[in-house]
């Protein structure tokens, strides 16, 4: 029984005082004797032999679950994929997902993907994977469900707002290489660039696609966030950078201190043409950071539906043993000063898309909006030179 208690207590202190930026135990800590006298009662007399390292596990997951749905525990195995999805390559069914009102929630289909085929939307509910409910597993369980070899089969289960009953939706998973930015000339005057997930070198890859575009006759840009779940803050920053010349893109406050500012990147060049921000209920986190910083300087239209509304920040912390720890650790405030956080964005063009219609829709009322604003400037400047 002694060895046992000297166990606990090491296992205790390192679940408490790992790292360094751990301030001094200034709470009352005396709960730490239930968790002593549980860990032991479960390793003396459970019927099954289970691991110190197995139950420390399940003692952080629950902890952390504690704290709100984007924060997570993540093994060895976890964490690299995470990093693996972040190079763009990985195999699994294409779409990204959060808990929201305790319920595993679809934030975006990655476009082209398994799940984008198959019809899967923002918003839709996964209320079973192969038959096993989410609400009884974490969602890095549901992720590690999803994921698998090319293709092998994943049947979700799926409740629509629109449909009274839920229904199944069997998927063929594929490779997924995901082309995080994509641009291309939608008229002779208007070029288009879609961002499908803010990972790195993207800022720098919209920097290209626009210089790109404007050798090509561009004088206007639509730029879709439709369906893109966020990701990196700094190149939120760098894309927003893009458009925004100078000025606060964005601040953030944490539990304590003041707000930190992130104001435009001066290496990047903004362009000066007139714009269209797409946006729907897939648009979450570093997306609302860039929409919310267009709409907020005037600096173009947001077409669409509300966004998200995932006003928080995720700092990713490696730990000793190659896992860790995925941690809110800040709010985060547009330059206005709005916190949009389960509140979304609403554009200033509010259409919803037309699945009947043949074509996009709303892509459709962008262009034409930009035209139209091509239109009056070509006018004006008609009517300067007349006079």
């Amino acid at each position: 029984m002694q060895k046992w208690k000297k166990i606990i207590i090491v296992v205790v202190l390192a679940l408490f005082l790992i790292g360094t930026g751990i301030r001094g135990f200034t709470e009352d800590y005396s709960p730490l004797e239930n968790f002593q006298q549980v860990l032991y009662l479960i390793k003396t007399y459970h019927v099954e032999d289970i691991s110190i390292k197995n139950l420390v596990t399940g003692a952080i997951n629950g902890m952390v679950e504690e704290l709100d749905p984007y924060s997570s525990y993540m093994l060895p195995d976890e964490y690299n994929e995470m990093q693996t999805e972040f190079e763009g390559h990985f195999g699994g069914i294409g779409i990204v997902i959060t808990v929201r009102n305790k319920e595993l929630t679809i934030i975006s289909p990655i476009k082209g993907t398994p799940g984008d085929k198959a019809g899967l939307k923002a918003g839709d509910i996964i209320l079973a994977v192969n038959g096993d409910l989410t609400s009884e597993m974490s969602q890095n369980k549901a992720v590690d469900m999803m994921r698998g070899e090319p293709g092998t089969s994943v049947t979700l289960t799926i409740k629509r707002e629109d449909n009274e009953e839920s229904f199944d939706v069997e998927i063929i998973r594929a490779d997924i290489q995901v082309p995080y930015v994509e641009w291309e000339m939608k008229t002779d005057d208007i070029g288009y660039i879609a961002i499908s997930e803010f990972v790195q070198d993207v800022g720098a890859k919209v920097e290209e696609g626009l210089q790109s575009l404007q050798e090509q006759g561009a004088r206007a840009v639509v730029l879709d966030l439709r369906n893109d779940p966020g990701g990196l803050l700094d190149e939120a920053i760098r894309v927003a950078s893009n458009f925004i010349d100078e000025g606060v893109v964005v601040s953030i406050k944490q539990r304590e201190g003041e707000n930190r500012v992130f104001e435009t990147d001066q290496n990047i060049q903004a362009v000066d043409l007139p714009m269209v921000v797409l946006v729907n209920g897939g648009s979450a986190s570093a997306s609302e950071i860039v929409s919310g910083a267009i709409k907020d300087y005037n600096r173009g239209k947001l077409i669409g539906t509300k966004t998200f509304g995932k006003g928080t920040v995720q700092t990713v912390i490696p730990l000793n043993d190659g896992s860790a720890l995925r941690l809110t650790t800040a709010r985060y405030y547009t330059p206005s000063g709005s916190f949009i956080h389960e509140k979304g964005i609403n554009p200033d063009i509010e259409i919803e898309y037309d699945e009947e219609q043949d074509g996009d829709n709303q892509l459709e009322k962008a262009v034409t909006y930009l035209e139209t604003q091509l239109q009056i400037e070509r006018n004006g400047l008609n009517k300067a030179a007349g006079e």
